[in-house]
């Protein structure tokens, strides 16, 4: 697939135009200077050509030792790709475009300038002014009024089918989406990059470098994923101004997306009502999960001991998490990787127990004996169970059909949850049942 780059300096609409041309609201927008830092990526279809559009974040003069980190992903970023978008506010030129302009020259790749901001058609002639920096093509545009969008979509479209990049038909195949989740700073870029075998994300001991959600496609042990490291969720006591706020809700939305949810905890901290607090949003919101804890290289050493911390940090976890014991907790190192392979079999095996669906006849055995003995040791209990059925997967829905649903105590409902993980495991994946009264 062809890879799209939009470059330019910050506040000039490139988050806009990444956002308009994929058709949502994946890059956070702001006033504020130099919001983008990570590389978001998105997939463009259009009518002749799929492509990867690369949303980077904004050429700014400090030279500061985290600015140059973020500088470092945009060159790399530009050197892969095979068309860059060059955003200007067409308003008014600044100096700093033309330096821009000479690093695009140096890569020999072509070049698109959109000239931003220019909101009516009285407007349109100041693109002109933009010829100057050395490029055939420029585009009168204002994403806000969606001016000029057509032109760009048509000319993309023609160069890269020069580039004999053309859409083909592809057979879909089923992604295991995989949201990294957290309390900032624990780890969840490096955790990303790890996986991913080169530094997709920025990692930096500052918090809140990750601000976006970014995400990518690639293999693992065959099978194909869609992996999605998100901003640190803070409290909402903690968040502090709008960046932060649509940081936080960007990733409760990634969440959404996911299938399965990876939660990193700092292995040299323990678990806080913050992280709980995530866990029980995962589970609410029907996702599977995976407990991870982090900088085990910090912890574990050369002898049996380090099984016997893992067993006693899992036990502790699960006393701390109560009711959520079915998650399973895993012990790695982003930094060397030390256990990734482990974490990513649970992963494996959480997603299939999230997709799997219980064949009826066999759901109506186990339920025959289960209850029948339950029935033996309750006499008493006036509630009849005639079958059941699961009527959904991801996350596994059951409908258990009964005589009255006032016969229903409060704990039976946590009792028929333990009872279906007993017998068909579902390992990380919440469950719902829901009771019907027959006829």
């Amino acid at each position: 697939m062809p890879v799209v780059a939009i470059v330019g300096r910050p506040n000039v609409g490139k988050s806009s135009l990444f956002n308009l041309l994929i058709g949502e609201r994946k890059s956070i927008v702001d006033k504020m200077e130099g919001v983008t830092r990570d590389i978001n990526i998105g997939i463009v279809r259009t009518g002749q050509v799929s492509y990867k559009l690369l949303d980077t974040a904004g050429y700014i003069e400090k030279r500061d030792k985290f600015n140059k980190l973020v500088q470092e992903k945009i060159k790399e970023a530009i050197e892969g790709t095979d068309l860059i978008l060059f955003i200007v506010d067409g308003r008014t030129p600044n100096p700093f475009d033309e330096d821009i302009a000479l690093i695009l020259k140096r890569e020999q790749k072509p070049v698109i300038i959109i000239a931003n901001k220019l909101d009516n058609s009285d407007m349109e002639v100041l693109a002109d002014q933009f010829y100057h920096l050395g490029f055939d093509t420029i585009i009168p545009f204002s994403v806000s009024h969606k001016r000029g969008y057509i032109q760009i979509n048509e000319i993309i479209e023609d160069m890269l089918s020069h580039l004999q990049y053309v859409k083909e038909d592809m057979p879909e195949e089923n992604e295991i989406k995989i949201s990294i989740v957290g309390k900032p700073n624990v780890g969840k870029s490096l955790l990303i990059n790890r996986l991913l075998g080169y530094e997709r994300s920025i990692v930096s001991d500052i918090p809140g470098t990750t601000r976006d959600s970014v995400d990518d496609v690639f293999r693992y042990s065959g099978y194909l994923i869609r992996l999605i490291d998100t901003a640190g969720l803070k409290r909402k006591s903690k968040v502090t101004g709008s960046v932060e706020y649509y940081s936080n809700v960007r990733t409760v939305q990634t969440i959404e997306k996911s299938n399965v949810v990876i939660m990193l905890i700092d292995a040299a901290e323990q678990i806080t009502q913050q992280d709980r607090k995530i866990i029980e949003m995962v589970i609410r919101k029907g996702k599977a999960l995976v407990i991870a804890y982090n900088k085990w290289d910090l912890k574990r050493t050369r002898s049996n001991d380090d099984y016997r911390q893992m067993e006693g940090t899992r036990k502790l976890t699960y006393k701390e998490i109560g009711i959520y014991h079915f998650v399973p907790v895993e012990f790695i190192s982003a930094m060397d990787g030390y256990r990734i392979d482990k974490l990513m079999e649970t992963v494996f095996r959480v997603d299939r127990d999230y997709h799997y669906r219980v064949p009826t006849a066999v759901l109506n055995e186990w339920l025959a004996k289960e209850f029948r003995e339950t029935n033996a040791k309750r006499p008493s209990s006036n509630l009849r169970i005639y079958y059941a059925t699961q009527i959904y997967s991801a996350p596994p829905k059951f409908m258990f059909f009964i005589n009255k649903k006032e016969y229903v105590r409060k704990d039976f409902p946590r009792q028929a949850e333990n009872k279906l993980r007993e017998a068909f495991e579902f390992t990380g994946t919440p469950i719902k049942i829901i009771f019907k009264e027959k006829g």
